[in-house]
């Protein structure tokens, strides 16, 4: 359906709830909490099954109009939009297919070392905004990291992280575990809101912690 997400494309706020289930892993996208999804990500599968989302939106959500994964996405017609660089560098953007997801033994699981690289932006690098994100995602944690011994401290309330580079403001995520959901503001009109979604698997994939997604990891 030609233009069936051109709603979602334009949006500049939105919000994804997040369900987390044994046989189904969905993101629902609402431009405001109490407003009607505008968009859906959908895989079969548990959150950490290798598969990738389908992307509907349009009249009823019923029109596919993209494959996504953690690591980027392709359009209708299977044109990439763009890759998220989950590797911290280990990999070149190059050789990120937009449909690797998120499980590869390359990936890091701290947002700050990620890549949003989108044709005709320059590539959006990520930053802890608040307290609790800073306390997490730093110099101090990444090393620790690298040597094995990785530590988070309790972050089921909120944590922010922008996406951005000096000639973009990109865009800003805040993760709401305890709510199970994704808030964006997009900076920059530039920036395609399918490649935000991407992130936005990645960030579910990596950082959302919620007792829901404990328990069927569990039953998985």
């Amino acid at each position: 359906m030609p233009g069936a997400d051109a709603e979602l494309r334009a949006l500049t706020s939105f919000g994804a709830a997040v369900g987390l289930h044994r046989n189904r892993t969905v993101l629902e996208v609402r431009p405001s909490p109490n407003a009607p999804a505008m968009a859906r990500l959908s895989k079969v599968g548990p959150l950490r099954k290798r598969a990738a989302y389908e992307l509907f939106a349009g009249p009823g959500l019923t029109a596919v109009v993209g494959t996504l994964s953690e690591s980027g996405g392709l359009d209708g017609t299977g044109t990439p939009f763009g890759i998220v660089n989950l590797t911290g560098g280990k990999v070149a953007d190059a050789d990120v297919h937009p449909l690797h997801g998120g499980l590869r033994t390359t990936t890091v699981a701290d947002p700050t070392r990620w890549r949003v690289v989108q044709p005709g932006l320059p590539p959006l690098t990520g930053h802890a905004v608040d307290r609790v994100a800073k306390l997490n995602f730093n110099r101090v944690s990444g090393a620790m990291d690298r040597i094995g011994f990785g530590f988070r401290l309790d972050y089921a309330g909120l944590m922010t992280f922008r996406f951005a580079a000096p000639d973009c403001a990109g865009f800003n995520v805040a993760v709401v575990s305890r709510a199970a959901r994704l808030d964006v503001t997009v900076h920059d009109p530039r920036v395609d809101n399918r490649l935000v979604l991407a992130c936005l698997a990645a960030l579910t994939l990596k950082v959302l912690q919620t007792a829901r997604g404990e328990a069927v990891d569990l039953l998985s």
